[in-house]
């Protein structure tokens, strides 16, 4: 009798847990940004809860969360209960960057989080002052070699995506240039519109307005096919710096021990919100491009990144004390 009353309590476990999960979510998913509202991992978040919202049939409400790059709002997700209703979009910063440039981030990348789903990808433009007399890419890297560290480049701060990018570029290029560190690419592209710094990477979905309005000076894209809001500027690799791609992704985690059947859920309403007509144009207006796939897909991409990433920081030297 007791062992028939333990396997009726093990099914009766069972059962609610399968329940649970068949009723997820039943009440609204909060999704963390770790970026401050109005940005760029801000307005993909946005757009993805509210599609996301349709799909779960429960909201989806966004938290911003800034601070150190990302590694706040990451270190809080991997602090949460395992339940599907605190998510975050990630990216490349926060899982596979800042792990190898800060001491003591608080978290572990590869076993403290659950890959949900991809979501968007985006690539850089190399921007120039108005005030440069160079017009091409290649006029770019000839005065570079010419004039070795005259020139100098922005970034979002030491260790930053774009500062990654300025660094494989001038690897690759054969040129050294004087690297200006800012906290954030807000201020940068603010001096780069003034003169006071000459060049810059920055992210399409956040320049595609100052390109068009002609407040800047555009010598190529960084990533494997020209941009779709910018299709008569060439890529780099196009330019003549043949191999040369970069990008940006943003992803979707979980807290470390979230039920399968949960993530199955999510992926599902993610990869059909990633679908949606109305999230692709809202998407391709603002130069991302939807990454559809699955927690495994999402898995080796952070495996495949991080190991890309991990031998530029080392041979560029880049360490944030």
């Amino acid at each position: 009798m007791k062992r028939y009353i333990r396997m009726l309590g093990v099914c009766l476990a069972f059962g609610a847990m399968s329940m649970a999960h068949a009723e997820y979510p039943d009440h609204p998913v909060t999704l963390v940004v770790g970026f401050s509202a109005g940005g760029g991992s801000d307005l993909v978040a946005r757009i993805l809860a509210q599609t996301l919202s349709q799909k779960l049939h429960q909201s989806v409400i966004v938290e911003n969360k800034p601070g150190a790059g990302g590694v706040l709002a990451t270190r809080k997700l991997a602090r949460e209960k395992p339940d599907g209703y605190t998510l975050l979009l990630g990216s490349a910063a926060a899982f596979v960057i800042n792990p190898y440039i800060q001491k003591d981030i608080g978290y572990d990348p590869q076993h403290d989080f659950a890959p949900v789903s991809p979501v968007a990808r985006f690539s850089y433009v190399l921007l120039g002052s108005k005030k440069l007399p160079m017009s091409t890419l290649a006029q770019v890297i000839a005065y570079a070699k010419a004039h070795p560290s005259k020139l100098n480049i922005g970034s979002a701060g030491v260790g930053s995506n774009t500062h990654l990018v300025a660094a494989d570029f001038m690897a690759r290029a054969g040129i050294r240039l004087t690297h200006v560190p800012y906290k954030g690419t807000a201020g940068a592209l603010s001096d780069l519109i003034a003169g006071n710094i000459q060049l810059l990477f920055d992210s399409v979905p956040t320049i595609l307005p100052q390109i068009k309005a002609g407040k800047v000076k555009a010598y190529g894209s960084t990533g494997e096919t020209r941009e779709a809001e910018l299709p008569e500027l060439p890529t780099i690799a196009q330019s003549g710096l043949q191999g040369f791609h970069a990008s940006n992704w943003f992803a979707v985690f979980a807290p470390a021990g979230t039920s399968p059947a949960v993530v199955k859920r999510l992926n599902d309403a993610i990869n059909a919100s990633l679908s949606d007509p109305v999230l692709l144009q809202r998407f391709k207006a603002s130069g991302n491009v939807a990454l559809e796939g699955s927690p495994q897909d999402l898995a080796r991409l952070v495996q495949t990144e991080t190991a890309s990433y991990r031998k530029l920081i080392e041979s560029a030297g880049i360490h944030i004390d």
